[in-house]
């Protein structure tokens, strides 16, 4: 495929989530547009494949980008993969995807091998704030977890500060029937943005 054509349907998709971005984050608070980034004019010609691989978080605003994209573009074919903020650094530097939506920051060696291919870094923008949640059985007592309890029941490193891993409700306090019943983990799939 044409480099020069993929150049311009990329920056064609690019804008185009900036204006969904740009309306969707309007009302939001204190955020705002640079005033210097022109007014989006429609342009002919654009038509081809427009590849997304990356976070599953962002797969319900990727779509409903890709929606209004077509709109506009109705020659553009548009796939998105959401499988994990892990899958798109890869998709990105193999050229099997143009835009990889993320949940996090790239990495610095994602950042290297990119521009190690390419001869450039790769344009991050920010679209979006996305937050996570513990949730516990209704019938559970427990009534909050601090920073570093969480830490030491989801994480393999404890950076958080507590010296062991939680694997109990009793080492969070609670008493019989719950003291020696062991915490059952769900949670996102290993390759999503939340493990950093």
């Amino acid at each position: 495929m044409h480099k020069g054509f993929l150049n311009s349907v990329t920056k064609a998709a690019l804008a185009g989530c900036l204006i969904a971005v740009t309306a969707t984050t309007a009302f939001a608070g204190n955020i705002s547009v640079d005033q210097k980034i022109p007014t989006y004019k429609k342009v002919s010609g654009v038509s081809g494949n427009l590849d997304s691989i990356g976070s599953d978080t962002l797969n319900n605003l990727m779509t409903y980008w890709a929606e209004g994209f077509r709109k506009e573009y109705p020659n553009v074919r548009i796939q998105i993969e959401g499988k994990g903020s892990s899958t798109a650094p890869p998709a990105l530097i193999s050229g099997t995807a143009q835009l990889g939506p993320m949940s996090r920051q790239m990495k610095a060696e994602e950042i290297d091998a990119f521009t190690k291919k390419y001869g450039y870094a790769p344009t991050q923008i920010g679209v979006a704030l996305d937050s996570l949640a513990i949730y516990v059985h209704k019938d559970n007592p427990i009534k909050a977890l601090s920073l570093q309890e969480a830490d030491a029941i989801f994480s393999k490193t404890r950076k958080g500060g507590l010296s062991e891993d939680i694997t109990t409700w009793g080492q969070l306090g609670l008493g019989e029937p719950w003291k020696q019943a062991p915490i059952s983990i769900y949670g996102r799939n290993s390759a999503s943005g939340t493990y950093g």
